[in-house]
């Protein structure tokens, strides 16, 4: 039931699910869950010069962090650094720091932690569909699935402000999304090993990487990604050494079916990352505001096609003679083939160079958000 008040706790389902003719459904109803514990102000000691310290018994995995009333409050990246409204989580003592303002003390801060690992959370649990929930606040992922996981769904879904994922499946299972809103997340969707998913409808924005994938073959369609902070798409080949096989495994060098993407960068380093010897297969995209386009590594695979790539310093980024490109739209930008840079006004000497993109054109391209 949505009561209006988030549920704090993790759903955890262990061997448990439904079958492919009954699968077990949870019906969320819009409600929240939640991986905040409230922190009383009375267990705050001061250290001096309005520095305050929270003993723990223990920190829960992930990247956990403060918040104070609803908002994540900036941390340090030491104790040494720690400035007037951060915080420092110091794993190893299980201590929080809290450096307040000037005539603040902790009580007047509301303050919660991310004391809760995950929110919806499978190990090998299958037939599972779980719709119109929120997940939030949790130290890891907010949904994370694990082991022998067949047949999940997630159904109008929303994943944010989690420490690490907001949405990832691991190992060699199978996932379909339909209709989610990953933001505030370290990684909005974050899928690996040899794991199989399908995102149609997602909105991935402000997380520090949209979607990154390790591992296994996943599709995008339908989906924007937009305005994150370090890459918008960022795909790389693995090799699971835990799953028997791994180093043999074909779905661990990383695929990517997208077809009608918006990737809409805010100066974040680039749209499209294929790497470590991943394979990308893209169509009928939008690449732009990005530093750079399309990054294609030596040992990566690209098929770019019907896609517009613009208002990017770097257009192409290409050091792999694996690729196709062609039937493309690029504005004016910087295209790199192999070691070599071509200004826009050496397009003929670039299409010489890499044999590629015989039917594609520069053009002034306007492109919105809709």
């Amino acid at each position: 039931a949505n009561t209006g008040t988030a549920y704090r706790e993790s759903m955890l389902f262990r061997k448990l699910g439904g079958t492919p003719d009954r699968p077990f459904l949870i019906e969320g109803n819009g409600a929240v869950i939640s991986g905040l514990v409230s922190l009383p102000a009375e267990q705050w000691k001061s250290t001096g010069e309005g520095v305050y310290l929270l003993q723990l018994d223990k920190t829960p995995y992930g990247n956990p962090f403060l918040v104070s009333a609803g908002k994540r409050l900036p941390a340090a990246r030491n104790r040494e650094a720690l400035k007037e409204g951060e915080h420092f989580w110091d794993r190893e003592s299980h201590r929080i720091y809290l450096h307040c303002a000037a005539g603040k003390r902790p009580v007047d801060y509301k303050l919660e932690a991310t004391l809760q690992v995950s929110g919806l959370t499978l190990t090998s649990a299958s037939y599972i569909s779980c719709q119109n929930l929120i997940a939030e606040h949790f130290t890891n992922d907010g949904f994370n699935i694990h082991g022998d996981c067949r047949g999940i769904r997630l159904e109008n879904v929303v994943a944010r402000h989690n420490g690490d994922d907001g949405i990832s499946i691991h190992e060699a299972g199978g996932l379909i999304v339909q209709n989610a809103y990953v933001h505030g997340n370290f990684y909005g969707i974050q899928d690996v090993n040899a794991s199989r998913s399908v995102y149609n409808g997602v909105l991935a924005e402000k997380n520090q990487v949209g979607v990154s994938l390790v591992g296994g073959y996943h599709s995008l369609v339908d989906c924007q990604v937009r305005n994150n902070t370090q890459k918008e798409i960022d795909i790389a080949g693995v090799v699971p050494r835990h799953l028997i096989g791994g180093e043999q495994n074909l779905l661990a060098r990383t695929i990517l079916f997208a077809q009608n993407v918006s990737v809409f960068g805010e100066g974040s380093t680039v749209g499209l990352s294929v790497r470590n010897g991943a394979h990308a297969i893209v169509e009928h995209t939008v690449i732009t505001g990005t530093r750079t386009g399309v990054s294609i590594d030596s040992q990566s695979h690209g098929h770019l096609t019907l896609t517009a790539v613009s208002k990017c310093d770097t257009i192409l980024d290409l050091r792999s003679k694996d690729c196709f490109l062609d039937y493309n739209l690029y504005g004016v930008g910087r295209f790199r083939w192999m070691e070599t840079d071509y200004s826009a006004d050496q397009w003929a000497e670039y299409l010489a160079a890499s044999q590629q993109d015989k039917h594609s054109r520069i053009e002034q391209i306007s492109v919105a958000a809709d």
